[in-house]
Parts: C-alpha cells; structure tokens; sequence
C-alpha cells in the first residue's frame, strides 16, 4: 500500500506519517525512516534502499515513512529512478506500508503516481468554541495558546481507476490532535539525499 501525504509547507503532512507510523508501530510493525523519531525505527538512506533492492529481500511487517520523497524520486529524473520504482512497485507483494510526503503528487515519479492506493492532503486547523478554523499561511507561527489547539485536518483520497489521477474520490475527512505528535519527531530535521 503506498499513500502519498501532500499539502503546503508546514502543513502537517510529516506530522501525519509520523502518527501513521507510530500507529503502525503499536501493531508490531518494524519501522523504516528517512528521519528520526521518538520509537524504535531504523533510519535509511538511499544507499540503504539500493543495497536492499539489489539483493531482491523481502520486507515482512514494515511500514516505511520517507519525508519529502522528491529529494529521492524527482519527476525530473525518472531515468535514474528506476532502482526506487521497482522497490515501492513490489512492495505490495510484501503487505508493506509506505508512506511519501511530498508539496504535491507533481513532484514525485510518474511510475509511483500511477500506482498510489491513496493520497492524505493535510491542511491546518484549531478548534475553538467546538468548531474547526482553517489556518491560512500567513498564521504560520501560532501563539502557545493556539498551539493547544491545533489539528492537522487531513482529507483521504482513494483511486477509482489505477492509472488516473483525475479519478480519485474522498472518502474521508479527519482531524488529528497536534501537540502530542509534536513530541515523536524534530520539525526542524533537514531531509538529506
């Protein structure tokens, strides 16, 4: 299963897959990351994912988290790309959990996009009075009290029709507290190639 989690910078989508993952975790999966966070995981690097690739292992009762996935799967550089779409293609013949974050599907490999099972969109949003505000992007930094309050208000895609994007629906909206997630993961931590 591969689910890619897209929106603006600072939306919450490496919060959202840091609270898959972790959800992942507490079923005893193994995880793999390309960031560090607060459980047991092994991080990896794209050495790591070629080596593994090129001896033709099979993953068991992983889920992999790979922040900002453009870095390692650039649209622009497909041709070089082919050891990684035949990793993530195969995966589903492992039961493996994959999640990508990325600004947008775009920015990602043609191959992987064609082959999603859903996208995450990540916005924010507080909740005040029992009610969800957007938070446009001019609210970037949010006072203490705000902090509080904020959710990361997340729409779930699923393709229709493998092969079309266009032919994606919603099938869920769901909000997901922030503050405690915040404690499982660096915000500041600079994905490298």
């Amino acid at each position: 299963m591969i689910n890619t989690i897209v929106g603006l910078m600072n939306s919450g989508k490496t919060l959202y897959m840091t609270y898959k993952l972790f959800l992942a975790y507490c079923k005893g999966k193994t995880i793999l990351t390309n960031y560090d966070v607060g459980f047991p995981h092994f991080k990896i690097n794209k050495d790591w994912l070629i080596d593994f690739t090129s001896k033709e292992k099979v993953l068991e009762n992983v889920a992999i988290g790979l922040d900002e996935i453009w870095i390692w799967l650039d649209c622009r550089e497909a041709q070089k790309n082919t050891v990684f779409t035949y990793f993530f293609l195969q995966s589903s013949k492992d039961d493996t959990e994959i999640y990508l974050t990325a600004q947008n599907n775009e920015q990602i490999d043609r191959r992987i996009r064609q082959n999603l099972h859903k996208i995450s969109q990540c916005s924010r949003a507080v909740l005040i009075d029992g009610e969800y505000k957007n938070i446009n992007d001019e609210q970037r930094f949010l006072s203490d009290e705000m902090q509080d309050k904020l959710y990361i208000k997340v729409i779930d895609f699923k393709r229709m029709n493998f092969g079309l994007m266009s032919d994606m629906m919603p099938i869920e909206t769901k909000f997901i507290f922030a503050k405690n997630i915040f404690k499982l993961y660096n915000t500041k931590e600079k994905i490298t190639k």
